[in-house]
């Protein structure tokens, strides 16, 4: 049997010159906390141990405890992922930072409720005789928060890849809130106000405690029994056009249905599903409004000569490759385009089609080769018929600095259309990415496996497989021939058999035959893995589960419980390193396992899934 535990923790290299916070809306001085399960997760397995923020305040999340820890979900939500909470034990932190001692605040969140219960809590600032802010359900299908603005999936009942039952059910705010004597707040739902009248239980305080995810101010059985998929903190309230960006973000990214507000939809399966990376301005008033924005993807869109009352520009992506190698649906004169494509709303909070007038789009191309800005071009596709080739380029792009290439006040970007970047020399301005994946896995016998794919390669001499204990030093770990010229996918791996021990990180440099390189996304693996851990694979499971720990008691107890606490029998044989465990009999559902050892109890969530 071969564990094999993914892990995945992606740095990215962003611009400065624009707002690239979710949606494209704040940047590190008031987007506070931004965690979502598809960037930055470290697992074991499928446990979560890390969850690191990527607002640039470095207000990372750790399980304190192996029991404590999370499941990561994949492929939960329109393709993303989830964290899972039991309900029970699993939580996550945050250290003191000044960052999150918030006065005022908007939260955005997506998540669902696992199953009614009484204090089911998503995230909490304090203790209980030291609170700052908190969000909870204190009763079942009732709403406690004394928060502003939160995006919840209540209303999609739906059931992640991998799990069973309503694990997003729906949850209606039908309890009266909390009545208290402060200034009151208001509460959005899938954009829509559902409360304005929420209270705060009492004055915020800054104060030296942690913030708690899935559990509220450490207090005992306030647990989450549920999921998140994206957390958003911001230090002041966004206005009116920046809630709608962020909104139109988080329906378009996780496949939800807004409301009110609904300005994005080329998110839909009509119009071909540019779910990726969403971000936008608009305006509703002189004092409500999003100018320049980039989000986390490579387009940034700002500078618009006409935009008015109730007028937006919304964009986002079909996920496609960065790499314009062996591309075919081109305009004569050029010699390839990258195979991502984006799409644009340009449109009013109702729907209606509007004009911004010219815009400046920007496209950062860090890490993607040498790139002269003679060769750039815009393809946008005129006549909306999903084909570039019969369009005519647009050039004049400029050089800004910092690898970022500018075609200003462009008029071609209506409502519905599509654009992408092109080369019209492929030598010189190769625009090269062409990786599709980069992970290291961390293996039962403590070895390493690196593994990517690549969709196409060009002038690819080698690869290099490279890893750091501090993300700053680097040293060769492995060499790899490359493919050359290639327009197929092809997959590699290395093999590190003497990791580090504890936290490292790898990266992969891809070097050209002239002796040009690119750099991957790091990854980061962490080998310090308790003895007394325990790790369920597969988890969900099907008929049966392997169980592994070390122990040294002759014959340690391993014991299953189902969602009500009440122990169940399955047959379990106790092997070198670990059990298994015969499930096949069990209903689908959400249990907990346990194993006492000589010296400790061990603990983890396991799902069963037919």
């Amino acid at each position: 049997m071969r564990i094999v535990a993914p892990i995945t923790f992606i740095l990215l290299a962003l611009g400065a010159s624009a707002q690239i916070g979710p949606g494209g809306v704040g940047n590190a001085a008031n987007n506070r906390l931004w965690l979502s399960g598809d960037n930055s997760v470290v697992v074991v397995g499928t446990a979560v141990t890390n969850w690191n923020d990527h607002s640039g305040n470095n207000n990372n999340a750790t399980s304190p405890a192996v029991p404590a820890r999370p499941t990561l979900v994949s492929g939960a939500l329109n393709g993303y992922p989830v964290l899972a909470f039991n309900g029970a034990t699993n939580e996550l932190r945050i250290a003191d930072a000044g960052s999150l001692d918030l006065t005022q605040w908007d939260i955005f969140m997506v998540t669902a409720e696992g199953a009614p219960k009484n204090n089911n809590a998503w995230l909490s600032k304090g203790t209980n005789t030291q609170p700052n802010y908190a969000l909870w359900s204190p009763v079942s299908d009732a709403l406690q928060l004394p928060t502003y603005d939160i995006f919840g999936l209540f209303s999609a009942p739906l059931t992640p890849a991998g799990t069973t039952g309503a694990a997003y059910s729906v949850l209606e705010y039908n309890n009266t809130v909390f009545l208290g004597l402060f200034p009151s707040r208001t509460v959005y739902k899938n954009g829509a106000t559902i409360h304005n009248d929420v209270n705060l239980l009492q004055l915020p305080s800054n104060n030296n405690n942690q913030l708690y995810i899935g559990n509220a101010q450490g207090a005992v059985g306030w647990n989450l029994n549920g999921t998140i998929g994206e957390i958003i903190m911001y230090s002041t309230p966004v206005n009116s056009a920046q809630r709608m960006i962020i909104n139109n973000y988080l329906a378009a990214k996780y496949g939800l249905a807004l409301t009110t507000g609904d300005i994005y939809l080329q998110d839909q399966l009509a119009n071909g599903n540019y779910d990726h990376e969403v971000a936008g301005i608009g305006r509703i008033s002189s004092t409500s409004q999003q100018t320049d924005s980039r989000g986390t993807a490579v387009v940034q869109i700002n500078n618009a000569t006409g935009l008015g009352n109730n007028e937006f520009l919304i964009w986002g992506h079909d996920n496609g490759i960065l790499g314009a190698w062996g591309s075919t649906d081109i305009p004569s004169g050029v010699q390839g385009r990258w195979f991502r494509v984006w799409r644009v709303n340009e449109a009013s909070p109702t729907g209606a089609a509007v004009d911004v007038g010219n815009v400046d789009i920007t496209f950062d191309l860090t890490n993607q080769g040498p790139a002269v800005a003679a060769d750039l071009r815009l393809l946008v596709d005129i006549n909306n018929n999903g084909v570039f080739a019969d369009d005519v380029p647009i050039g004049g792009a400029t050089a800004v600095g910092g690898n970022l290439y500018r075609f200003a006040a462009v008029n071609a970007l209506v409502n519905n259309r599509r654009f992408t970047l092109a080369t019209i020399n492929i030598n010189t301005t190769p625009l090269p990415i062409e990786l599709l994946s980069f992970a290291a896995h961390v293996q039962y016998d403590r070895t390493v496996l690196l593994e990517w794919s690549t969709a196409t390669e060009h002038n690819n001499e080698y690869f290099v497989v490279e890893r750091s204990a501090n993300a700053e030093a680097w040293h060769t770990v492995a060499q790899l021939q490359g493919a050359g010229n290639s327009n197929t996918r092809i997959d590699y791996s290395a093999l590190d058999e003497h990791p580090l021990e504890h936290q490292s990180y790898y990266r992969l440099k891809q070097v050209d035959f002239g002796g040009s390189y690119t750099h991957s996304n790091t990854v980061a693996v962490n080998m310090g893995t308790p003895p007394n851990s325990l790790i369920l694979y597969p988890n969900p499971a099907h008929d049966a589960v392997d169980l592994v720990f070390t122990s040294t008691t002759d014959r340690p107890e391993v014991r299953l419980y189902n969602c009500l606490g009440e122990l169940v029998a399955a047959p379990t044989h106790i092997t070198d390193g670990g059990a298994h465990m015969d499930v096949s009999a069990l209903p689908e559902g959400g249990y907990i396992v346990v194993v006492v050892t000589d010296h400790t109890v061990l603990t983890d969530r396991l799902v069963l899934a037919r």
